[in-house]
Protein backbone atom coordinates (compact mmCIF):
# COMPACT_ATOMS: atom_id res chain seq x y z
CA UNK A 1 0.00 0.00 0.00
CA UNK A 2 1.32 3.44 -0.88
CA UNK A 3 1.83 6.26 1.60
CA UNK A 4 -1.11 8.68 1.51
CA UNK A 5 1.03 11.20 3.38
CA UNK A 6 3.73 11.16 0.69
CA UNK A 7 1.18 11.51 -2.11
CA UNK A 8 -0.48 14.41 -0.25
CA UNK A 9 2.89 16.16 0.17
CA UNK A 10 3.58 15.91 -3.56
CA UNK A 11 0.04 17.06 -4.40
CA UNK A 12 0.49 20.10 -2.13
CA UNK A 13 3.46 21.23 -4.26
CA UNK A 14 1.05 21.91 -7.14
CA UNK A 15 3.64 20.91 -9.70
CA UNK A 16 3.25 22.76 -12.99
CA UNK A 17 6.62 22.06 -14.60
CA UNK A 18 8.63 18.89 -15.03
CA UNK A 19 10.56 17.93 -11.90
CA UNK A 20 13.02 15.19 -11.03
CA UNK A 21 12.01 12.97 -8.12
CA UNK A 22 14.13 10.33 -6.41
CA UNK A 23 12.33 7.41 -4.79
CA UNK A 24 15.04 6.24 -2.42
CA UNK A 25 14.82 2.52 -1.60
CA UNK A 26 11.82 2.34 -3.92
CA UNK A 27 10.99 -1.33 -3.52
CA UNK A 28 8.06 -2.26 -5.75
CA UNK A 29 7.33 1.37 -6.70
CA UNK A 30 4.13 1.73 -4.71
CA UNK A 31 4.95 5.38 -3.89
CA UNK A 32 6.43 6.57 -7.18
CA UNK A 33 4.21 4.85 -9.76
CA UNK A 34 1.12 6.88 -8.76
CA UNK A 35 3.16 10.05 -9.41
CA UNK A 36 4.25 9.29 -12.96
CA UNK A 37 1.55 11.26 -14.75
CA UNK A 38 2.01 14.48 -12.77
CA UNK A 39 4.91 16.12 -14.68
CA UNK A 40 7.33 14.06 -12.62
CA UNK A 41 10.36 12.20 -13.92
CA UNK A 42 11.21 9.50 -11.39
CA UNK A 43 14.49 7.85 -10.56
CA UNK A 44 13.82 4.73 -8.51
CA UNK A 45 16.75 3.16 -6.71
CA UNK A 46 16.64 -0.16 -4.89
CA UNK A 47 18.82 -3.23 -4.38
CA UNK A 48 16.21 -5.68 -5.68
CA UNK A 49 16.34 -5.91 -9.48
CA UNK A 50 13.25 -8.14 -9.61
CA UNK A 51 11.18 -5.37 -8.00
CA UNK A 52 12.65 -2.75 -10.32
CA UNK A 53 11.94 -4.92 -13.37
CA UNK A 54 8.22 -4.72 -12.63
CA UNK A 55 8.06 -1.04 -13.53
CA UNK A 56 11.20 -0.02 -15.35
CA UNK A 57 9.40 0.05 -18.72
CA UNK A 58 6.89 2.66 -17.59
CA UNK A 59 7.18 6.18 -19.03
CA UNK A 60 9.09 8.85 -17.09
CA UNK A 61 10.87 6.42 -14.79
CA UNK A 62 14.50 5.39 -14.61
CA UNK A 63 15.62 2.54 -12.39
CA UNK A 64 18.94 1.94 -10.68
CA UNK A 65 19.75 -1.36 -9.02
CA UNK A 66 22.15 -0.65 -6.19
CA UNK A 67 22.57 -1.74 -2.57
CA UNK A 68 22.34 1.54 -0.67
CA UNK A 69 24.00 -0.01 2.37
CA UNK A 70 27.22 -1.01 0.66
CA UNK A 71 30.52 0.78 1.27
CA UNK A 72 30.64 1.61 -2.45
CA UNK A 73 29.91 5.19 -3.47
CA UNK A 74 26.29 5.77 -4.45
CA UNK A 75 25.73 5.97 -8.22
CA UNK A 76 23.81 9.20 -7.58
CA UNK A 77 26.90 11.37 -7.20
CA UNK A 78 26.43 14.63 -9.11
CA UNK A 79 22.69 13.96 -9.45
CA UNK A 80 20.29 16.52 -8.02
CA UNK A 81 16.56 16.19 -7.43
CA UNK A 82 13.68 18.57 -6.89
CA UNK A 83 12.03 16.05 -4.55
CA UNK A 84 13.29 13.01 -2.67
CA UNK A 85 10.90 10.58 -1.05
CA UNK A 86 11.87 7.89 1.45
CA UNK A 87 9.29 5.50 2.88
CA UNK A 88 9.90 2.69 5.37
CA UNK A 89 13.68 2.77 5.04
CA UNK A 90 16.42 3.70 7.50
CA UNK A 91 20.17 3.27 7.19
CA UNK A 92 21.84 5.74 9.51
CA UNK A 93 25.48 5.52 8.32
CA UNK A 94 24.69 7.28 5.02
CA UNK A 95 21.36 9.00 5.59
CA UNK A 96 22.75 12.55 5.74
CA UNK A 97 24.10 12.10 2.20
CA UNK A 98 20.55 12.64 0.95
CA UNK A 99 20.97 16.35 1.68
CA UNK A 100 23.60 16.68 -1.05
CA UNK A 101 21.19 15.19 -3.62
CA UNK A 102 18.50 17.84 -3.14
CA UNK A 103 18.48 20.91 -5.40
CA UNK A 104 18.23 24.33 -3.76
CA UNK A 105 14.57 24.96 -3.02
CA UNK A 106 13.98 21.19 -3.32
CA UNK A 107 12.15 18.96 -0.86
CA UNK A 108 12.71 15.84 1.22
CA UNK A 109 9.67 13.86 2.36
CA UNK A 110 10.64 11.12 4.80
CA UNK A 111 8.35 8.56 6.47
CA UNK A 112 9.54 5.54 8.44
CA UNK A 113 9.06 3.57 11.61
CA UNK A 114 10.02 4.86 15.04
CA UNK A 115 10.43 3.49 18.54
CA UNK A 116 7.18 2.06 19.81
CA UNK A 117 6.50 0.25 16.54
CA UNK A 118 7.95 -2.94 18.00
CA UNK A 119 4.68 -3.36 19.96
CA UNK A 120 2.70 -3.60 16.73
CA UNK A 121 4.90 -5.45 14.25
CA UNK A 122 8.07 -5.22 12.27
CA UNK A 123 10.53 -3.75 12.24
CA UNK A 124 11.33 -4.41 15.86
CA UNK A 125 15.11 -4.02 15.65
CA UNK A 126 16.12 -0.62 17.09
CA UNK A 127 18.60 -0.22 14.21
CA UNK A 128 15.57 0.29 11.95
CA UNK A 129 13.49 2.42 14.33
CA UNK A 130 13.92 6.17 14.64
CA UNK A 131 14.52 7.65 18.06
CA UNK A 132 12.43 10.54 19.39
CA UNK A 133 12.50 13.42 16.86
CA UNK A 134 15.45 11.81 15.07
CA UNK A 135 14.46 13.00 11.60
CA UNK A 136 14.57 16.56 12.89
CA UNK A 137 17.97 15.89 14.45
CA UNK A 138 19.35 14.36 11.26
CA UNK A 139 18.08 16.91 8.75
CA UNK A 140 16.95 19.98 10.70
CA UNK A 141 20.34 21.68 10.83
CA UNK A 142 20.86 21.76 7.04
CA UNK A 143 17.27 21.71 5.82
CA UNK A 144 14.29 23.82 6.77
CA UNK A 145 11.70 21.66 8.59
CA UNK A 146 8.19 22.17 7.20
CA UNK A 147 6.21 19.51 9.06
CA UNK A 148 6.82 16.74 11.57
CA UNK A 149 4.76 13.95 13.12
CA UNK A 150 5.80 11.16 15.47
CA UNK A 151 3.14 8.76 16.66
CA UNK A 152 0.64 6.05 15.89
CA UNK A 153 -0.70 5.59 12.41
CA UNK A 154 -3.97 3.71 12.20
CA UNK A 155 -4.58 2.05 8.88
CA UNK A 156 -4.91 -1.57 7.90
CA UNK A 157 -2.37 -2.16 10.67
CA UNK A 158 -1.29 0.07 13.55
CA UNK A 159 2.28 1.33 13.30
CA UNK A 160 4.39 4.02 14.95
CA UNK A 161 6.11 6.34 12.49
CA UNK A 162 7.82 9.64 12.01
CA UNK A 163 6.87 11.72 9.00
CA UNK A 164 8.79 14.87 8.20
CA UNK A 165 9.02 17.27 5.31
CA UNK A 166 11.98 19.56 4.69
CA UNK A 167 13.00 22.20 2.18
CA UNK A 168 16.54 22.89 1.08
CA UNK A 169 16.59 26.65 1.18
CA UNK A 170 19.56 28.68 0.03
CA UNK A 171 22.01 29.66 2.79
CA UNK A 172 20.76 33.26 2.71
CA UNK A 173 17.15 32.12 3.15
CA UNK A 174 18.10 29.75 6.02
CA UNK A 175 19.84 32.59 7.83
CA UNK A 176 16.82 34.87 7.42
CA UNK A 177 14.50 32.17 8.78
CA UNK A 178 16.73 31.59 11.82
CA UNK A 179 16.75 35.28 12.71
CA UNK A 180 12.96 35.77 12.57
CA UNK A 181 11.39 36.37 15.96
Amino acid sequence: MHSEWILNQIEALRIKKKINLLDFASGNGRNCIPLLNKNIIVTAIDKDQKKLDKYKNLNNINTICFDLETTEEWPLVNQFYDVIIVVNYLYRPKIKKLISLIKNDGYLFYETFSLGNEKYGSPQNPNYLLKDAELLDIFGEKLLPLSFYDGKIKGKYISVKQMASFKKASLKRRLINKTKV
